[in-house]
């Protein structure tokens, strides 16, 4: 039962959500702010709920997702599938009322503690967005896509959407004179946010491809379904690319210490070196597959 609610959950992505949040946090805003003398002034236990909030919240959304697709995961995944299999349709129904309810509630508790009102929006949309996602916007072209990977570039932007005013509130005098003194934390974060929109991008149009005939078989309407697999390589292709490029001239304006150009040579040029040439040969759902593992690793190094 552990085994499938992790299944259903799925755990290694929110895992990511989590430590993509504190990465943001301890790499990225404090050491920025201690390099000019200033303090990170969102609370640690405010900061870990609306972590929490924002883990729970894409919990919920996964399980709504698995709900709704258990005829297409039934058709490409038989032997994964957890609702109606090992997890009950009621019991799936009430994970997602629970998980929504607490996320949304510590979500809108640490908007209006810190007098940030209009933040607590983001948490009302964003699970109504989700539900309607799964229902409709899934099965839409590109539409989907590009949904789940805004919802993906928001996790890194929710750390700056609640430090930054709080920054900008308890330093108004300095800000006078120095009204650019914390856009570099605008900068980073806000590439970071560029880098996962982009990679999930990709990610998800390689998924599409992947399950491709589950997706006939129930009518989606994918990339891969309406324009077929070359086009979707196509455009996986020209994404990686552009992603690659960009991190490559990032890197090499900007990190060109030693240890900051070996990195990306080892951890993120040869990988997407790698993904690119087999984008190009791949044609069957377990290359796909490959791929989508490939970018999910590409996405773990891009953030470390």
């Amino acid at each position: 039962m552990i085994k499938a609610v992790s299944r259903l959950l799925r755990m290694p992505n929110l895992a990511m959500v989590f430590l993509t949040m504190y990465l943001m946090r301890w790499s990225i805003v404090r050491p920025i702010l201690e390099l000019t003398g200033f303090e990170i002034q969102m609370p640690e236990l405010t900061f870990f709920l609306l972590v929490m909030s924002t883990v729970l919240i894409a919990a919920a959304g996964n399980v709504i997702n698995d709900y709704h697709d258990v005829h297409v995961d039934r058709f490409n995944y038989p032997d994964k599938v957890v609702i109606d299999r090992l997890i009950s349709r009621r019991a799936a129904i009430i994970m997602h009322f629970v998980f929504n309810l607490v996320g949304i509630a510590a979500g809108i508790f640490v908007s209006f503690y810190h007098h940030l009102y209009w933040l607590s929006l983001i948490f009302i949309i964003v699970p109504s967005s989700l539900w309607f996602y799964s229902t409709i916007f899934k099965h839409k072209v590109f539409i989907g896509n590009l949904f789940v990977s805004i919802l993906t570039a928001m996790v890194p932007l929710l750390v700056l959407l609640f430090e930054y005013p709080l920054l900008r509130i308890a330093n108004q005098d300095i800000l006078l004179q120095f009204p650019d003194m914390f856009h570099p934390i605008l900068y980073w974060i806000g590439l970071f946010a560029l880098f996962a929109f982009l990679t999930n991008l990709i990610r998800e149009i390689i998924k599409d491809a992947e399950d491709i005939a589950g997706d006939k078989e129930v009518g989606s309407k994918t990339i891969a379904v309406v324009y077929g697999i070359k086009t979707s390589k196509l455009i996986t292709f020209i994404l990686a690319s552009a992603t690659f490029i960009g991190l490559a001239a990032i890197f090499l304006f900007y990190l060109r210490d030693w240890m900051s150009l070996t990195y990306f040579g080892v951890f993120l040029a040869a990988p997407f070196i790698l993904l690119l040439f087999q984008i190009r040969k791949t044609n069957d759902p377990k290359g796909f597959h490959r791929l989508s593992l490939l970018i999910k690793i590409i996405m773990l190094t891009g953030l470390m």
